[in-house]
């Protein structure tokens, strides 16, 4: 039996929620087999060149599949948490738009950055140190990048949750404080790849995965059930 104030949740919410969890486990998982826990943030041209020319192990092929496979499990999630925040209502239902287009983003800019990879492991015969530690430099400079959209998500999101009382005040405005707080500190340091705090990002990556848990196992309070929003802004 249903409870009289939650949404009936089916099997297909439930999978398009754990999409979140998915991506957040996946590419964790891949990043780390692709680096072999590597904590060197800018080795050297000599370096870069050699991981170009190395053949890659069974464990590092493996990590690249986990990372693109999260990355598409990401796009099937927002497409769902979109729909998810939009049908909750409230005065502003278009942030959930805004959520889903912010995170669509991010995973086309994490698509495009392995591109100077792949052309660096193609052409690594012929690469200099010095090119090939501007092929992973951009390689960087891109996840740099995706953390701007990725916090306009979160910003995004947060407020959506706010204004339709979806999930509750903590989950909204801890997305809200983690989603501007990563783009101001990334702009602040002018997207390096070296010097950025990625700790916003972190941050949002846990958000996700507990929302996205959240969301699977235990259906929300329905619509029509949520407390008034004008009501909470003067409590």
């Amino acid at each position: 039996m249903t409870d009289s104030k939650t949404t009936p949740w089916s099997g297909w919410d439930r999978a398009g929620a754990l999409c979140g969890a998915a991506y957040i486990v996946m590419i964790n998982v891949g990043n780390t087999l692709q680096t072999g826990g590597s904590s060197d943030a800018h080795p050297s041209g000599a370096a870069d060149l050699a991981g170009f020319g190395g053949h890659p192990s069974l464990a590092q092929g493996i990590g690249f599949g986990l990372e693109f496979t999260g990355m598409l499990s990401f796009l099937v999630f927002l497409g769902w948490f979109a729909w998810f925040l939009r049908s909750r209502g409230g005065p502003a239902p278009w942030l959930g738009s805004v959520a889903g287009l912010a995170g669509g983003v991010t995973i086309a800019v994490k698509l495009a950055s392995v591109m100077p990879m792949g052309a660096g492991y193609l052409d690594h015969a012929v690469l200099t140190p010095a090119l090939a530690r501007v092929l992973a430099d951009m390689n960087g400079a891109a996840f740099v990048v995706t953390l701007l959209p990725f916090g306009v998500f979160l910003l995004a999101a947060g407020l959506a949750i706010l204004s339709s009382r979806a999930l509750g005040r903590i989950a909204g405005w801890t997305a809200v404080v983690i989603g501007a707080a990563g783009v101001v500190l990334t702009l602040a340091t002018g997207v390096d790849p070296v010097t950025t705090n990625v700790l916003p990002f972190l941050l949002g990556m846990l958000w996700v995965l507990v929302v996205s848990i959240r969301l699977a196992v235990r259906a929300p309070r329905s619509a029509s059930d949520a407390e008034p929003v004008d009501r909470l802004v003067t409590a």
